[in-house]
């Protein structure tokens, strides 16, 4: 009988590893995935997103609003914690980025060009185009060739502030909307006491550098259970931010950072070479006329 149970306890866990390796491997992908390397690519998006949810939340007055404008606020801040774990993995990521924007610059160009200019034959076209994009791709492989630890270090320190101060006003803007829907979701000690007024965005730009500092003054507190949700997620996204940058320091030390130079400058090299083949079909064009 105690042999049975034994066993299907087992079953039990087996299972309930299943289910955790499953959810695990799908937090890998999206954080450390290719998810994390395309939205890179429209980070500008994610942060347009979050502006324009601080302006709903500022500036509603109907509660659907202002609850729509903390979701997009939410949801933009999540997403930007992704792109900043995609830099910590891929020190050379904004070179890749640069990749992806030269071609669309490309492909924009040769649409301009054609439609602009349709009196100029189409290899005229293909030509600037190539052009173009030689130039740019000459210079990013220089910048690739040339590039050191130092510049990577300076870029890791600007991107933490970026996210530190992102996170800051974020869950400021989050705790204002709360406020002004649930006018009980904080209590101020220094309102209480008479010295001064509470609620305004200054009120909650400060508390909310304090609370991802877990300086925690104790001065204004979350008193509503979703205030107090919102102030744990913050604390918690402080904690990843400084996981980001003790990450930073050890994807600049890796030897790893000089592979992926390498493979970088493949890359380069193969979109010079694809280049070359339009120089190539525009001279037989040439010939053939």
């Amino acid at each position: 009988m105690l042999e049975k149970i034994i066993f299907q306890f087992d079953r039990i866990s087996e299972k309930f590893s299943a289910v955790f390796d499953f959810f695990g491997s799908r937090v890998k992908n999206l954080f450390f995935g290719h998810f994390g390397t395309k939205l890179t690519y429209r980070r500008e998006l994610v942060v347009t997103v979050m502006i324009l949810a601080a302006v709903l939340i500022f500036f509603a007055s109907w509660t659907w609003l202002i609850w729509a404008g903390i979701a997009a606020m939410m949801a933009g801040m999540f997403l930007w914690l992704i792109i900043i774990f995609s830099w910590t993995l891929d020190p050379l990521i904004d070179y890749k980025i640069r990749i992806h924007k030269i071609k669309r610059w490309g492909e924009r160009l040769l649409k301009y060009l054609s439609g602009e200019f349709k009196a100029l034959e189409n290899r005229h076209h293909l030509e600037a185009y190539a052009w173009g994009k030689l130039a740019y791709f000459e210079e990013l492989k220089n910048e690739v060739i040339n590039f050191t630890k130092t510049n990577l270090l300076q870029k890791f320190l600007g991107r933490f502030f970026s996210t530190f101060m992102f996170l800051i006003l974020g869950y400021a803007f989050i705790y204002y909307g709360l406020h002004k829907i649930i006018d009980s979701s904080f209590v101020s000690v220094a309102e209480q006491g008479g010295f001064a007024r509470f609620g305004s965005i200054w009120d909650f730009i400060y508390y909310s550098a304090i609370t991802i500092a877990t300086v925690g003054y104790g001065d204004i507190y979350p008193v509503h259970i979703l205030a107090r949700l919102f102030v744990v997620t913050e604390v918690l996204y402080g904690a990843l931010l400084v996981i980001f940058l003790i990450s930073s320091f050890t994807a600049i030390s890796i030897p790893l950072t000089s592979e992926r130079q390498k493979a970088l400058l493949g890359e380069i090299e193969k979109e010079l070479k694809n280049i070359e083949k339009v120089f190539a079909d525009i001279k037989q064009l040439r010939g053939d006329g």
